[in-house]
């Protein structure tokens, strides 16, 4: 038996169908096959893949991505609803057949892209003793149909810390100080730092880096993506020690470890003059459970915006001697000299100079000797008069201009010869 191959043109399919009785051969028609035919998409929304959690006061956030196509790589049609499920007791390693309900505390309607959802926990749930809370989310097409949940998030139950209350901050010299009403507990708290303009709203993402220790005085900081953290020198510690973490924001996080009583405040040493910073605070409490090492944090304390500016005096010089100086009658002069100042930001010294009578008053007012700041401790008056006598006073000015009270003054005499 014979095949022949002929193209699908309509006539001559048409033909074959009307003399196919009296061919001596079978025709074949050449005709491309689509291939066997696909079953309709159920159009059911891929499951979501990243879903997480974060225990804050008595409520759970969750947060997660809304995929974009279904499980038939094609685009999702008509409306999508996530379900949010808890269960309040996840399997054990003890128990790990058991496989506990997963109960629906939450519906609402979702688009693709980045989702959000709360739950607030029943009072049964926000006592200690603390224990697992698993969650997940399933997604449905208009149809009620869904393809399965969610990856399992966890967080704990139990009481949550108290929260933070009266937060201040106030710019001194060092840096911000930070202060907050004591309680009694050794939670730690978190410190939440935004760069802000002078409108309060956020500065240039680029411009919120975590600093390093500075060369000079405390100045800009941050973006947190990868930057390393500075050194956990940057934080003082007169009231506890600090250290940065680096989150994955335009957000410092300042945290003061846990220890016996609450510190009450601390100073972030990591600061930039002239810029603005908004604060916010939160006690963290730490549960590990089944494995599982969670954190559950207050809810946040009420925002405070504070300006870091340079109004701040250099410390006062100290150490002032004053001897008569020069070997002949032409380079006669009072020599003086003190301690260095170690402020980072110093731009140099003024010496100021009274004259003193005979009965050892003031004869008048003090007067400035240097027009610029003198560079180094040290000083030669070559304008001091033989016989006159003379109370000197030494301040410190920082590279902004201002200017230190003046430290204890010395008197000396430049000698007749």
């Amino acid at each position: 038996m014979k095949f022949l191959l002929i193209p699908c043109h309509p006539q001559i399919r048409r033909w074959l169908i009307l003399g196919s009785a009296a061919l001596p051969v079978l025709l074949a028609a050449g005709c491309a096959s689509p291939g066997p035919p696909r079953p309709p998409s159920l159009n059911l929304p891929e499951p979501v893949k990243d879903i997480a959690a974060e225990r804050i006061g008595d409520r759970v956030v969750l947060h997660w991505t809304t995929p974009e196509k279904t499980t038939d790589r094609v685009a999702i049609k008509g409306a999508v609803t996530a379900e949010i499920c808890r269960v309040a007791a996840p399997p054990s390693p003890q128990t790990p057949s058991v496989t506990p309900t997963c109960a629906a505390v939450k519906r609402l309607p979702v688009q693709a892209g980045p989702g959000h959802a709360e739950d607030v926990l029943p009072s049964s749930l926000t006592v200690d003793p603390p224990s697992l809370l698993g969650y997940r989310v399933q997604l449905f097409n208009g149809s009620g149909r869904s393809a399965g949940l969610s990856n399992e998030t966890y967080v704990a139950s139990g009481a949550a810390p108290p929260s933070v209350e009266q937060l201040r901050a106030t710019a001194i010299r060092k840096g911000i100080q930070l202060e907050w009403q004591r309680k009694d507990t050794s939670f730690p708290v978190q410190l939440d730092r935004l760069l802000v303009t002078s409108d309060g709203s956020p500065a240039n993402p680029q411009k919120n880096k975590p600093a390093s220790p500075p060369a000079t005085k405390p100045s800009p900081h941050s973006r947190f993506g990868k930057t390393p953290p500075p050194s956990p020198d940057q934080l003082a510690k007169p009231k506890s020690n600090s250290t940065i973490s680096s989150p994955p924001s335009d957000v410092v996080k300042l945290e003061t470890p846990t220890q016996a009583s609450d510190a009450g405040g601390t100073i972030d040493l990591s600061t930039h003059n002239g810029e603005s910073y908004r604060y916010t605070a939160r006690r963290v409490r730490t549960i590990s459970l089944q494995g599982h090492t969670l954190l559950l944090r207050s809810e946040t304390s009420p925002p405070i915006t504070v300006a870091m500016l340079d109004t701040f005096p250099p410390g006062i010089p100290t150490g002032l001697e004053a001897v008569p100086g020069g070997a002949t009658a032409s380079d006669r002069s009072i020599d003086l000299s003190w301690n260095p100042d170690t402020d980072p930001d110093l731009e140099g010294y003024s010496v100021y100079r009274q004259e003193i009578s005979s009965t050892g008053q003031v004869a008048g007012p003090a007067i400035r000797l240097n027009s610029t700041p003198i560079v180094g401790p040290a000083y030669r008056d070559q304008t001091a008069a033989p016989g006159h006598r003379y109370a000197y006073r030494i301040t410190a000015v920082d590279t902004s201009g201002n200017e230190s009270a003046p430290g204890a003054s010395v008197q000396e005499t430049l000698r007749e010869q």
